[in-house]
């Protein structure tokens, strides 16, 4: 399947607007942007499984010039392009209604059709409507978990200050560094998993 790579996910949409007089286009574009002002950077990073999320909304097409002819659009479109841990969008779908249920609302309630979080079938049955295949999904670490991802980059960050902390010091100092950069390492694992975004 184009869509999956090892235990990965890699979804696409295109949403369309209501269209109106355009309001929901740039009220929805307006809250995309204010979305940036999350402490970790976006709320789908309270989603624990997703890698990668972008948003974009696509008004307009390039014209090429003669001879070619010019495409309109009969709807303003959101794109949605997802990497989640998981192998079917309803994994994604019932994520992002358990961890982040009023944003979805406050993004999705601009698109035509979009059916409320009443069902949650209902609702993954309008992301697979919206889908459009991937047809060369590529991931670097196919199949890690985001929290393996993340435990590895803290592990990264504690061995280069490791390494900068105790390069020139005696051996018998470097061992007890190592140790003690270790411990730090497996209790923050344990009691405090790194936030998506926090790294």
């Amino acid at each position: 399947m184009a869509n999956v790579n090892g235990k990965k996910f890699g979804l696409t949409c295109l949403f369309p607007i209501i269209r109106k007089d355009r309001t929901d286009s740039l009220a929805l574009r307006a809250y995309l942007r204010k979305m940036d002002g999350d402490p970790y950077g976006s709320p789908l990073s309270k989603v624990p499984l997703i890698h990668m999320a972008r948003f974009a909304i696509i008004d307009d097409l390039p014209y090429q010039g003669v001879p070619n002819n010019r495409d309109d659009l009969l709807s303003d479109y959101m794109l949605f392009v997802c990497d989640f841990d998981g192998v079917n969008v309803d994994t994604l779908v019932a994520a992002m209604i358990e961890n982040i249920k009023p944003e979805v609302e406050k993004i999705w309630k601009h698109c035509v059709a979009y059916p409320g979080l009443a069902s949650k079938d209902a609702l993954t049955a309008y992301f697979e409507r919206c889908q459009l295949e991937t047809n060369l999904f590529l991931a670097d670490r196919p199949d890690d978990a985001v929290t393996d991802i993340l435990h590895a980059l803290v592990c990264k960050r504690e061995f280069t200050q490791f390494v900068k902390d105790y390069q020139a010091r005696p051996v018998s100092d470097q061992k007890a560094g190592f140790e003690a950069m270790w411990e730090r390492v497996q209790r923050v694992q344990r009691e405090q998993p790194p936030h998506p975004g926090s790294l």
